[in-house]
């Protein structure tokens, strides 16, 4: 047996179809049927009983499959963690965040970590932050920022920043003017009523800033003109930019852009840790420390 034959096994009893576990593994049907046949042969054992156009697996085929399982596990493990650790070897950083922080690194961070590591190669993957713990899981990242996430044993969690529930508006918004500078409030202080003829773009309310925005306008605002909902922060950022309207969004530092945040006065300040997250398992090399230092001088 090889690990090719426990995924076809392991298939079969996921799809309970010959034709559609040879569809999804790019196979013709009568190859995928033969090789049932002769697999049941070597083993003199049925794997699998037909009732109707279904495909039941037998008390052998459960324990053929429960093993198949393991096996292939076991061998995506083994692969994953070889192909990082050639990674690391080609001093390649393998690097996650929320497209919001995309100006940010590319002003502020990454120059000067290029100019002190010419030879590293940076694979950057801009993605919502449960995306990113996903990738991280499954080690598909070595390293990336995050914000407000459950904390996990087999991750380190190192502080960054924090983000803050606020008011993107145009570098030259007259509700700038209408701002105040207050203690205890991350930015200047902008009130409710200020905000009741303004035009709203907001992200997605899948999203984590998206959801709150959203609910803070139905509970607050909820006559707002909204003119688009857009996918991410960073969209976001460039229509209002551009005048479409202004946002409610978690802060972003703003790198070059011509914005600024307002802190809204009535209401309590939704926050978010952004922390920068690895493995506990994973070996740092000095490229990847490197990057690390570098994140937390800049912000």
């Amino acid at each position: 047996m090889n690990v090719r034959d426990y995924e076809y096994i392991v298939k079969i009893s996921e799809q309970q179809s010959i034709s559609r576990a040879a569809a999804s593994l790019y196979i013709t049907q009568s190859a995928l049927t033969r090789f049932l046949q002769r697999t049941e042969e070597e083993l003199g054992l049925k794997l699998f009983i037909r009732k109707g156009h279904q495909f039941l697996p037998t008390d052998a085929g459960r324990q053929y499959i429960e093993t198949g399982r393991i096996i292939l596990h076991l061998d995506q493990d083994l692969t994953t963690r070889l192909i990082g650790q050639a990674a690391r070897a080609r001093q390649n950083i393998r690097f996650g965040s929320g497209m919001g922080r995309s100006d940010f690194l590319l002003d502020e961070v990454l120059p000067s970590f290029f100019r002190d590591h010419p030879d590293t190669k940076i694979t950057l993957q801009l993605d919502t932050s449960r995306h990113l713990m996903m990738q991280l899981e499954n080690q598909m990242l070595d390293l990336a920022l995050v914000s407000n996430t459950e904390k996990k044993p087999a991750f380190h969690y190192i502080p960054v920043e924090t983000s803050y529930m606020s008011v993107l508006v145009p570098e030259n918004s007259p509700l700038i003017k209408k701002s105040q500078e207050m203690d205890t409030y991350p930015f200047p202080v902008i009130s409710l009523e200020h905000l009741k003829d303004q035009t709203f773009v907001l992200t997605n309310p899948q999203t984590h800033s998206g959801f709150h925005a959203s609910e803070f306008l139905k509970r607050y605002l909820p006559e707002a003109k909204v003119a688009m909902e857009m996918s991410d922060t960073r969209s976001i950022m460039d229509a209002v930019e551009r005048g479409f309207g202004i946002s409610l969004m978690l802060s972003n530092p703003l790198g070059s852009r011509k914005l600024c945040y307002l802190s809204l006065r009535e209401t309590k300040q939704i926050q978010s840790d952004i922390n920068l997250v690895y493995r506990s398992d994973l070996s740092l090399s000095d490229s990847m420390q490197a990057l690390i230092d570098q994140l937390r001088c800049s912000v």
